[in-house]
């Protein structure tokens, strides 16, 4: 093919880009090379750690750059570039640039670099001794990171060996298509734009957040990798502590920030569904909690130490495992939240296998010289209890991992088959049908003991010489936590009304826990939050569990009215939702709920519902209005998604989201289809007369020659028809008003239909009007009019006179541009003495881009057409063109008397009872870890 020269391609951003990218790359080596050298030496140079410190900071800066470079392309609209023409396009707001660049994989790996770049940089500050071992483990694991980027194809023309995908590829090199061919391609493409689900602010704050929990994962095992390399297996259990606190609070915060995502802004109504992605970012975090309480059993106590290095190494080799299972595509059928498959599952692999291999040999070699306690742990000390929760925590990530690995053991057994050359599909295991059941069954005891241990830790803190001194205090004590826990999870009970023996016994430990770290936190600590950062987490993680249990046991879907819906929705359906008309109130489970109207907005489709609770005397106790919306593609041809609004109390929420909306309306295809069926029926129709087709009695009550519809835009020259119609069925006394519009527009007859959903019909006016209505002025015999201000003339029996100007006219055709200069004349026109009629007609004169227009006006009282053709501004006389319009006999409409309705939604509305303290409990929890890390960097540093 001869090579083509393209037009506006802006080549030297990619350029720089993906220089800075191999850049970046080859330092990260670099780096981790040259801290490997310093941290062997013991002579103390220190020319190595210099070459590793200005060889990451020169790899910070590239990677910047690269992130920067990708940024500056998209924000620009390069569309010359594959991932902006795949992430933007002209419409996306600027904030949700940040969400378009983290969409795929290749942004979200730069997130991920971005952080390890600034957790590096300050480690660099603050490991001190520690700095060479752990930034050889940070600097690995940012080249293996940019190695995803890298897009270098090991053999020309083998698009499956590649290293990485290159996120400045150009467009035209990514697919073979005929636009390319033409050297001007730019100017006949856009963007595609971000996934409507993902315009949220919530994808702004939430991606970088959590990317920071998954980078900072990397500190503790830097750390446990470093302990291994110096050998020195207690002096790094003191510095890691706070990082790893740091990584559990970042962590857990990424992810109770996308449990609020799913909440408020996803319609599957709740917060927590074990999709697998969401499994893989908890998993991590409860090894590394656990981690966290070995550490704490390591420095106290010495034992523990093996089971921290593990634990800790383990975090990130799970993290690893995430994002292996979200970027590879095995995941693709069983998650909403998996990126696309971009061929990288084999580098994935190596890039876990890598790190496996590499603790797992520095582990070996040293494992037999890891300190062990000679004496075990007495049962009854804190440490020995710390550890069995440290055990039970590692157990239940290990069920959550079993369960959410079983795409990847299915994947195994293929590449078996594949080897032996059999059929190994039998061996296929199911995710399971109900996946909330299923882990929720195994998790729940875990739950219960978690629940009990964290509130007997609290006496574990005393030595057993103190506790037998003092015996009858810490009995009392204990009884008293046990006997608020009874009243608190008695009260639970009559709140939810739940059934079951074990619901009794989760409560009651939830609330033991609760009510003795507070009273710890209150009457021992005396409010010392530092001091007190576990009890606080602890307190935190009672109370979420009390929030899960009201949510999920008392979770009430009100949207059901079985008598009213029997029929018109499916069974599926129908002890969930409703289905509202507009402006037609339904009771449901104590709420009267009403829908009122529908806003388009952009893409945005916003709906008023308002609720209305009474009691069972009648009277209002409560009324509340919610918005959920709808989001269309930027083609309007599907509903790309469906937003959810919540009424928020104290004590619990309503959450309303639209569940369904007609075929016609969710799909235009569908629309298309239905207006094709319709079944349109032709009567002429004369003012103020009325006239019955089939059932359906509809009266000409006036005409226009001006009007609007929401579907209409209005451009200078449009001629327009519009009709105020009434309508109604034989057996009615109400009439409904209909104002179906035609526009003629360069010789092109446009058609805006009205619906009259509560009659069941559809009516649009006959390009018939045209010729008996509105005649073209070709066919007119205008007469010219000079006028002065103030001055009249009669003419066809009225009186016309010009009785002022407006500087600022507005009209269906006219739209105002900044440089317009436009002037309408005000005629009043009237008829007899004394006066019978009195009218104002405004026709436009227009100069636009020094050009001279004029906007006819027309009366369809009169017949008279009026255009305002000249101003003079030497003397302020204007010239007219009049023209009468010929007699009007009748107006020519379609009707289709049998329109399925349009005008009603599907609502789904769920009662969440007691949200507010899983919200709570989660923001508890994340504080005092938040708090934890604060506490032991603060007392490293006075140490």
């Amino acid at each position: 093919m001869q090579d083509i020269t393209y037009f506006g391609e802006h080549l030297l951003p990619g350029q720089i880009g993906h220089l800075c990218l191999l850049t970046g790359f080859v330092f990260a080596i670099l780096s981790a090379y040259a801290y490997s050298r310093q941290s062997r030496i013991t002579d103390g140079s220190v020319q190595w750690l210099s070459l590793g410190r200005w060889s990451f900071g020169i790899h910070s800066v590239a990677t910047i750059g690269t992130i920067g470079t990708l940024f500056y392309i998209m924000l620009n609209r390069y569309y010359e570039y594959q991932y902006a023409w795949a992430h933007v396009s002209d419409d996306l707001p600027f904030a949700y640039i940040f969400s378009a660049f983290w969409e795929d994989q290749p942004g979200s790996f730069l997130l991920w670099a971005f952080w390890h770049v600034i957790l590096g940089l300050i480690l660099i500050r603050k490991a001190g001794q520690w700095e060479a071992p752990v930034l050889v483990v940070m600097a690995a694991l940012q080249a293996f990171i940019l190695s995803m980027l890298l897009g270098l194809y090991l053999m020309p023309g083998n698009d499956d060996l590649k290293i990485g995908y290159n996120p400045f590829m150009l467009l035209r090199d990514t697919m073979d298509a005929p636009i390319f061919s033409n050297a001007d391609y730019l100017q006949l493409i856009t963007g595609k734009g971000l996934n409507p689900l993902l315009q949220n602010y919530w994808n702004t704050i939430h991606p970088p957040t959590l990317f920071l929990g998954f980078a900072s994962t990397s500190v503790p095992f830097a750390y446990a990798m470093a302990a291994l390399a110096k050998r020195d297996f207690t002096g790094w259990l003191k510095p890691v502590l706070p990082w790893a606190l740091f990584n559990g609070a970042i962590l857990g915060i990424g992810i109770l920030m996308g449990s609020a995502w799913a909440y408020e802004a996803l319609s599957f109504g709740g917060y927590w569904a074990w999709d697998p992605v969401e499994n893989m970012s908890l998993v991590p975090w409860i090894v590394l909690v656990a981690g966290i309480h070995t550490n704490l059993i390591a420095r106290s106590t010495g034992h523990s130490i093996k089971t921290t290095l593990v634990f800790y190494a383990l975090a990130l080799i799970l993290i690893l495992f995430s994002t292996f299972l979200t970027r590879s595509g095995v995941l693709q059928d069983s998650s909403v939240h998996a990126f696309t498959e971009l061929g990288l599952e084999w580098q994935l692999v190596i890039f876990i296998l890598f790190f496996i291999g590499w603790f797992i040999w520095r582990y070996v070699r040293v494992v037999r010289k890891i300190p062990v306690k000679e004496t075990e742990e007495a049962t009854g000390s804190r440490e020995f209890w710390m550890f069995i929760g440290s055990l039970v925590l590692f157990f239940s990530a290990l069920l959550i991992t079993f369960t959410t690995s079983i795409p990847v053991y299915n994947k195994l057994a293929d590449a078996l088959g594949w080897i032996m050359g059999q059929d190994m599909s039998s061996w296929h295991r199911s995710m399971p049908v109900d996946p909330i059941t299923h882990y929720n069954r195994y998790q729940f005891w875990i739950a219960v003991f978690i629940g009990v241990l964290s509130g007997f830790a609290i006496y574990l803190r005393y030595t057993r010489s103190l506790i037998e001194e003092r015996l009858t205090a810490f009995v009392t004590r204990l009884g008293i936590h046990i006997l608020i826990a009874g009243i608190l999870t008695f009260l639970t009970w009559w709140w939810l009304d739940y059934s079951g023996w074990a619901f009794h016994i989760l409560a009651l430990a939830s609330w033991f826990t609760v009510t003795a770290n507070a009273d710890y936190l209150i009457f021992f600590l005396r409010g010392r939050m530092a001091q007190g950062a576990a009890t606080i987490s602890h307190i935190g993680f009672g109370l979420m569990i009390i929030g899960i249990m009201a949510s999920g046991l008392k979770k009430q879907h009100i949207s059901q009215n079985r008598f009213a819906m029997e029929g018109l929705l499916n069974q599926e359906m129908i002890d969930r939702n409703v289905l509202l008309f507009k402006d037609s109130p339904l009771y449901i489970n104590g709420y009267e709920v009403t829908y009122l109207s529908d806003t388009l907005v952009g893409h945005t489709r916003t709906y008023e519902i308002a609720y209305v609770q009474r009691n069972e005397a009648g009277e209002i106790i409560d009324r509340f209005t919610v918005h959920p919306n709808i989001l269309f593609d930027k083609d309007f041809t599907k509903q790309a998604a469906s937003n959810p609004s919540t009424k928020r109390y104290l004590t619990k929420d309503v959450f309303s989201h639209i569940a369904g909306l007609p075929n016609e309306q969710a799909d235009i295809e569908r629309a298309k289809i239905k207006e094709d069926s319709l079944r349109y029926l032709m009567m002429m129709i004369r003012p103020t007369e009325q006239d019955t087709l089939e059932d359906l009695v509809v009266k000409l009550d006036r005409w226009d020659a001006t009007g609007t519809h929401p579907d209409y835009e209005a451009e200078i020259g449009d001629q327009i028809v519009t009709a105020r119609l009434l309508m109604n069925r034989i057996d009615e006394d109400s009439f409904v008003v209909a104002m179906p519009m035609i526009v003629l527009r360069d010789n092109l007859v446009f058609s805006y239909p009205a619906k009259v959903d509560r009659k069941g019909a559809k009516v649009r006016l006959n390009d018939q009007v045209f010729e008996g209505y509105l005649t073209p002025d070709d066919s007119l015999s205008y007469r010219p009019v000079v006028l002065g201000l103030n001055e009249s003339f009669d003419y066809e029996g009225y009186r016309i006179t010009l009785s002022g100007f407006d500087k600022s006219p507005e009209h269906p055709q006219f739209q105002a541009e900044e440089t317009d200069i436009a002037v309408a004349a005000q005629l009043t026109i009237t008829r007899g003495t004394p006066e019978t009629f009195r009218e104002v007609q405004e026709p436009i004169f227009l100069i636009r881009d020094n050009q001279p227009y004029n906007i006819k006006s027309y009366s369809p009282a009169t017949g008279i057409h009026c255009r305002f053709v000249k101003l003079d501004p030497d003397n302020g006389n204007i010239t007219l063109w009049m023209a009468k319009q010929p007699d009007f006999n009748g107006m020519v409409i379609e009707v289709a008397p049998n329109f399925e309705r349009e005008d009603y939604i599907v609502l789904e509305t769920i009662l969440f009872p007691g949200i507010n303290l899983f919200w709570l409990g989660g923001i508890l929890l994340m504080a005092g870890l938040g708090l934890g890390a604060w506490y032991r960097r603060t007392s490293n540093r006075a140490a």
